[in-house]
């Protein structure tokens, strides 16, 4: 069988990691080519790197324009790791090419860019996938599963808090500085959206400006309550400028059978699962669950090849795995497609437009609104 032909545009350092690793994990893939604007970012050592890409992958081609990369190329799926506010307009000319896509998270910046890349993904054979890094944990997967069995009844009350201070990635990355923490929500919101079965409608938003440093524009801080049509309420938290010195992730899930909590690390305690349920004999009491971070498909990969995990404790190896089984299957679709990217990431933007608002509410919209597709 031949291999898939990988490009990636954008060389950042996640993009350069990404690139490598998947290459090198998956024997599905063969990189091919490579595109940025900065062409230092191939030629010259990066950070962490003992050589430049160029070097460590003769085999592939380095453009400084997408278009032609993609012309010329012929990639058969594109990775895109360009910076947050710009992967759309590369989904969507790699979608209309009929390249299969990869997409860092958020996929669309704007509601504009959401209708947009909605309207061409409907019209290409294409198949896109959102790499939302937490929807490939092992103990998001076990409390899909707690809620696919019905253990946790109906979540009516969730919450999750992303508490990352990032002021040391300023300088490679300039964009974090003014960038909204709220709209960063799809980490956040896709673990609760996806034992969720209806979309979020409406949010308040409430942002504190900027405390901790003197940098004008940044925000140390914003929190946003969701509301869906039959009042199931989601609280999110995200703060990239703080002194916590905590984990990153948190989450809780109120259900009408059960309970489930994941608390990110805490000093010298690392991180916890917990879990009860009314619907399962011995689990009624609050009971700590020995999953982590690396997924067992994942754990059971690196028995056989001790680096088959990589990005975010295995994560990304688990859901590009996903990605290839559907491109080699001929699937309609992907195991986040659009519309969950969708579903995770317009909550933060118009939550972005509540804070700018004094905290009013923003009744949140779909492209699928009012259609039958």
């Amino acid at each position: 069988m031949e291999k898939l032909r990988l490009g990636i545009v954008g060389l950042g350092h996640r993009g350069r990691e990404m690139f490598s690793m998947a290459a090198k994990v998956f024997d599905d893939l063969e990189a091919v080519a490579a595109c940025d604007l900065n062409p230092a970012l191939w030629f010259e050592t990066a950070r962490g790197r003992s050589e430049p890409l160029a070097q460590s992958m003769p085999g592939v081609k380095f453009y400084e324009d997408y278009r032609q990369m993609l012309g010329e190329a012929k990639p058969d799926v594109v990775l895109v790791e360009t910076p947050a506010n710009c992967h759309a307009e590369f989904c969507a000319a790699a979608l209309s090419a009929g390249v299969h896509v990869y997409s860092d998270i958020p996929t669309v910046n704007s509601i504009e860019e959401a209708q947009m890349l909605w309207d061409i993904h409907l019209k290409s054979n294409a198949l896109i996938m959102t790499g939302a890094t937490t929807l490939g944990w092992g103990f998001v997967l076990a409390m899909q599963d707690f809620h696919r069995q019905g253990m946790l009844g109906k979540p009516f009350y969730l919450e999750a808090e992303y508490i990352h201070d990032i002021r040391c990635l300023w300088g490679e990355t300039p964009w974090r500085k003014t960038y909204l923490p709220i709209r960063y929500c799809t980490h956040s919101l896709g673990p609760l959206l996806s034992i969720m079965d209806e979309d979020l409608r409406e949010v308040s938003c409430l942002n504190t400006g900027s405390h901790v440093t003197d940098f004008k524009g940044a925000n140390d801080l914003m929190t946003a309550h969701f509301r869906t049509k039959s009042d199931v309420v989601a609280r999110l938290t995200v703060s990239f400028v703080n002194n916590a010195g905590c984990g990153c992730h948190s989450y809780r899930v109120f259900g009408t059978e059960g309970y489930f909590e994941h608390l990110s690390a805490r000093g010298a305690q690392g991180e916890k699962t917990f879990v009860n349920s009314n619907k399962l004999c011995g689990m009624d009491k609050l009971t700590e669950l020995p999953v982590g971070f690396t997924p067992s498909e994942v754990e059971k990969m690196q028995q056989a090849s001790p680096h088959a995990a990589f990005g975010h404790g295995g994560a990304e190896t688990y859901l590009w795995n996903s990605f290839i089984r559907a491109i080699r299957s001929g699937a309609k679709t992907t195991s986040i497609p659009l519309k969950e990217s969708l579903r995770m990431t317009l909550p933060g933007i118009y939550a972005a437009e509540s804070a700018a608002d004094g905290g009013n509410i923003k009744t949140i919209h779909y492209p699928w609104d009012n259609r039958t597709t």
